[in-house]
């Protein structure tokens, strides 16, 4: 290895050094801090080269190192050493502060503050520092693994005021990104093309997506039959939510939990319901305002207790237990036979679910498969947080922002071998 003249200011800096330089015993760093061949080398023109001083090689804000050279005394030429452990320590420094950067960038750190907690460190633009963020970020592509169930979804950023639109797929298994893509328009020419591009048409393929009508057609006249298309339930009954309206009434709050018991059991929450429109038909009230605030109450007390019964639940880890598929299809019918009881928009969802059927409970045929798309939508929350869809100025920006979080996913920001200050450290033993 590299012989290195040791004196007080290096001694306990020894086994860096070691490290640093190359492994080869034809090298010596001196007490000078010159790094060089330990012995001349012949000229082309066969006489002995002979030590000639030595070259710097600069680097701003760090200093600058010493390089040897040899000079042959016949003809002249000169031979400058081997300057690699000096670019190799550049390197190390570099991609220290690319993944100090992009720690930054991934808790949504802004440009202008980068900056400035960089000069604590070393002055530091925060053009340099977009460049070294962008350029890690670009070299990244998204694996293309064997998978055989996919979540699909779109978001909306804003380019400054200038609407986008985010296609993104995700492998459901590693729940790691297989393909995004930044658009100005999601038609069904944009969506096609886009999964043609990323999905092999001829494989059988079990894909998640969202209520949109159109995905059924789009599937079918690219994988004909060889897909099977569920449509996320958690969607679902956000419309059926939705449906429903505000109406603060007893009866309006049974008639939708009626509705999501379809798919979810929600017997309990019915029978708190059941209990307190009973007590609401048995109650004699002094005028309607009287019943309102009373209803209201009530509406509150089940509020209160749907909320403990989803605590509970996170506490003991478990998810709102799913309908077999035979009591879903008897529930669905039942529902079916007293739509006329509901308001125009729920028997119109009802209708949806009905000829959506086989999409709604396609995952009840295959092994593993997801009832919903909330894979792809935590992905969505780590990626691109709904404050941060309006921010981004710049088709690369969120290209790159979105990049970031598959990275992330995929190869994950581990603990660094060395610190800033250990490599910065380093530059301070061999420089002057």
């Amino acid at each position: 290895m590299t012989e290195i003249q040791l004196n007080f200011n290096n001694l306990s800096e020894s086994k860096a050094l070691f490290s640093l330089f190359p492994a080869s015993n034809n090298y010596e760093f001196t007490a000078k801090k010159v790094f060089r061949l330990k012995h001349s080398i012949p000229c082309s023109c066969g006489t002995e080269m002979v030590h000639n001083g030595f070259d710097y090689a600069r680097k701003g804000g760090f200093g600058k190192v010493k390089i040897g050279k040899l000079i042959c005394q016949d003809c002249g030429n000169q031979y400058h050493e081997d300057k690699s452990f000096w670019k190799k320590l550049l390197s190390q420094w570099k991609e220290m502060i690319t993944n100090f950067i992009m720690m930054l960038k991934d808790a949504d750190v802004s440009w202008d503050i980068v900056s400035k907690i960089m000069n604590f460190i070393i002055p530091f633009g925060k053009t340099k520092a977009m460049y070294l963020f962008n350029n890690r970020i670009e070299q990244f592509d998204y694996p293309q693994d064997n998978y055989l169930i996919v979540n699909y979804d779109e978001q909306h950023p804003k380019k400054g005021r200038m609407q986008k639109f985010r296609l993104t797929l995700l492998n459901y298994e590693t729940k790691v990104p297989i393909a995004e893509g930044l658009f100005d328009n999601k038609d069904e020419e944009t969506i096609k093309k886009f999964l043609r591009e990323h999905l092999d048409t001829e494989k059988e393929l079990v894909i998640i997506t969202d209520c949109d009508r159109r995905y059924p057609q789009i599937f079918k006249d690219l994988w004909r039959e060889k897909i099977i298309h569920q449509k996320c339930l958690l969607h679902l009954n956000k419309l059926v939510v939705k449906d429903f309206g505000r109406i603060k009434s007893l009866l309006n709050e049974y008639n939708k939990y009626l509705v999501l018991n379809i798919f979810y059991n929600r017997r309990k929450e019915l029978k708190f319901l059941e209990k307190m429109i009973q007590k609401l038909d048995k109650k004699n009230f002094i005028d309607d305002k009287e019943k309102r605030e009373w209803a209201g109450e009530k509406l509150y007390e089940f509020r209160e207790y749907v909320k403990k019964l989803e605590n509970k639940r996170r506490r003991e880890k478990q998810n709102l237990p799913q309908r077999p598929l035979w009591k879903a299809k008897q529930l669905f019918d039942e529902l079916w036979q007293q739509r006329q009881m509901l308001p125009k928009k729920v028997k119109d969802r009802l209708k949806m679910i009905g000829d959506n059927w086989k999409y709604f409970t396609a995952f009840y045929s295959v092994k593993d498969c997801p009832a919903t798309n909330n894979a792809i939508e935590n992905y969505f929350s780590t990626s691109l947080k709904t404050h941060r869809k309006k921010q981004l100025r710049t088709d690369r920006g969120l290209i790159n922002h979105m990049k970031l979080a598959a990275l992330k996913r995929v190869q994950g920001f581990a603990n660094p071998k060395k610190t800033i200050l250990e490599i910065y450290g380093l530059f301070k033993l061999i420089t002057v």
